[in-house]
């Protein structure tokens, strides 16, 4: 029987998967997300307080004392942010001003079988749909 020999490449440092990294942030990077970065956010996305507090899944006050006393936002929202900050930095490149980007984000969308609107932004995995969506945009693929 014949076996087959494979040397291994003496770099292995390349043998790690290369992804896109639109939705992936180091581990360090996610404990907290500081209110500087998320008036940036906004002005990335124009969002009124009360539809950033339904994205975020807390009280408009909660989120208003947030931004009171400059207190990070930590665990899964810092990390939901860092997520909207990736997507939201992809979508003004490829759809342009803030506020066709947020009327973009508002109007209802069909795509694959997916019902893609603003409440996608509450979730991780909507984020994701609507992040995809944006790179076919920027590649011309439309389906």
């Amino acid at each position: 029987m014949k076996s087959i020999k494979y040397t291994y490449p003496e770099d292995k440092s390349m043998l790690v998967a290369a992804e896109p990294e639109v939705l992936y942030a180091t581990a360090p990077k996610l404990h907290r997300y500081q209110i500087k970065k998320f008036i940036q956010l906004n002005e990335l996305l124009p969002f009124s307080q009360a539809e950033w507090a339904d994205i975020l899944h807390i009280s408009d006050r909660t989120l208003q004392r947030y931004l009171k006393d400059d207190k990070p936002f930590e665990g899964l929202h810092a990390e939901h942010l860092y997520q909207l900050e990736n997507m939201a930095q992809l979508a003004n490149k490829v759809i342009g001003k803030p506020a066709v980007v947020k009327n973009w984000l508002l109007q209802t969308k069909e795509i694959l079988g997916n019902t893609l609107d603003f409440s996608s932004l509450r979730s991780f995995w909507g984020v994701k749909l609507i992040s995809n969506e944006i790179g076919r945009l920027a590649h011309g693929v439309y389906i």
